[in-house]
């Protein structure tokens, strides 16, 4: 019998297998035709017989002028500092929550900035001194005690307040009896007795004779 093209045997029963001896690479398959054969490449390669590496690079899909690296069936951007990708995504620099303690992260290009309402320190991690500024009264303040968050003003005996500003007035009325004058002092008093005698004048000279 003379067999058509594609065909052998006796009787030309037998389909030729071209894939049998063929020439595709390793990075293939074969899928056998009709008096032929193709060559089914895996990713990343290309050609008749799938023998070229397909250069990803040739896209150009780095941006920012970076250097784009050829690898297997990808490739990967050199990016400057602080981009990532295609070199077109700012990295997050904020992603991994770096500012402690209530402290707004603000992304920057390879860099962030910590905004701390009550810590201080590039993290936010360092605790603010209070007493740092001084917001207690200097003439009337023993010790600026500080605390959590916020601060204590200890004052001086005969002053008061919040910031230890306020002197105390010792001198109340009626404290010095009979019409005795009140002489305020640093943390005290003085009555100024007139024929009387006693811390507030309260004793008459004359009843003691």
């Amino acid at each position: 019998c003379l067999c058509p093209s594609g065909y052998t045997g006796i009787y030309c029963e037998e389909d030729i297998d071209y894939c049998v001896g063929h020439r595709c690479s390793e990075h293939s398959v074969c899928l056998d035709q009709h008096n032929n054969f193709t060559c089914l490449c895996t990713l990343g390669f290309e050609g008749s017989l799938c023998e070229l590496e397909t250069d990803e690079c040739n896209s150009f899909p780095c941006e920012s002028g970076a250097t784009c690296v050829d690898l297997i069936s990808d490739y990967r951007c050199q990016c400057p500092p602080g981009f990532e990708r295609t070199c077109s995504e700012n990295v997050n620099d904020c992603w991994s929550q770096p500012c402690l303690n209530g402290g707004l992260c603000m992304d920057l290009i390879n860099d962030f900035i910590c905004r701390c309402p009550l810590y201080h320190g590039n993290d936010c991690s360092s605790s603010v001194n209070q007493c740092v500024s001084n917001p207690c009264s200097p003439d009337g303040t023993l010790l600026c005690e500080e605390l959590a968050y916020t601060y204590r003003c200890v004052c001086q005996h005969g002053y008061t307040g919040p910031h230890c500003q306020t002197t105390i007035n010792h001198c109340v009325d009626g404290l010095c009896q009979y019409g005795s004058s009140c002489e305020d002092l640093p943390g005290g008093f003085k009555c100024h007795c007139l024929a009387l005698s006693g811390r507030f004048c309260e004793i008459d000279l004359d009843d003691c004779e």
